[in-house]
């Protein structure tokens, strides 16, 4: 993602979103605008609901196959949270 200054934002093509990489990221909020479903925020804003995010976020960079399968449970879950708005 462009918007970021420190270049941390990371997808692949398989991916159902993309992810932060915590060890470089610094927290500026420059991205928060930029994310068209509104699932960017700052460490200290993350709500309660979404904390699971910050654990599957930073295991991406560790373990990709692992976390894309919790994405898909955690999407089938929560139903269209990954859907765009149009």
């Amino acid at each position: 993602m462009e918007v970021c200054p420190e270049h941390c934002i990371f997808s692949e093509p398989v991916d159902e979103m993309s992810y932060i990489d915590p060890t470089r990221c610094t927290d500026c909020g420059a991205c928060e605008a930029a994310c068209v479903v509104n699932a960017i925020f700052r460490d200290c804003d993350v709500p309660r609901a979404s904390q699971e995010f910050v654990r599957v976020n930073a295991e991406w960079f560790r373990h990709k196959t692992g976390v894309r399968e919790r994405v898909k449970e955690l999407s089938a879950e929560l139903g269209d949270w990954l859907v765009f708005p149009s």
